[in-house]
């Protein structure tokens, strides 16, 4: 089983990070890798650049504690399981923002590309998420 695990701190506080983050239908807003996505019920759907769709099923959500956890349900990607964990922790006036995974890919040779390219995804929503986040409370 692979892992992935990618932070960033951002300098805002946890309530105005979780705004953005804790509905999982906004996933699209912030992620570059994504066109849009959209929430029904508890399952999210995605459609990546590429045109590929992914559909996701939220197994966990809690606006209290600032966290949620989800579930590949379907999806063109070579992988027999994916969960992922997506949470936000306030420390005053910054948040530490964690986003990690564990997946199966179908076949063990694909798991170091799949996590390198899970990584990047992560890497470059992360740093959307906290600059979009950063210039709207500086503003």
């Amino acid at each position: 089983m692979a892992q992935i695990l990618e932070t960033v701190e951002i300098h805002a506080p946890a309530e105005q990070v979780w705004a953005l983050v804790g509905d999982p239908g906004r996933i699209g807003e912030w992620v570059p890798a994504l066109a849009g996505s959209t929430l029904h019920d508890d399952y999210r759907a995605c459609t990546t650049q590429e045109g590929a769709k992914i559909v996701e099923r939220i197994l966990d959500h809690s606006d209290e504690e600032h966290y949620y956890i989800y579930e590949i349900a379907s999806s063109p990607l070579p992988l027999r399981l994916y969960r992922s964990w997506l949470s936000v922790q306030g420390h005053g006036d910054h948040s530490h923002v964690s986003w990690e995974a564990e997946f199966e890919a179908e076949s063990p040779d694909l798991e170091p590309e799949l996590t390198a390219k899970f990584s990047e995804i992560y890497r470059e929503g992360l740093e959307t998420l906290r600059h979009r986040v950063e210039v709207a409370a500086a503003a």
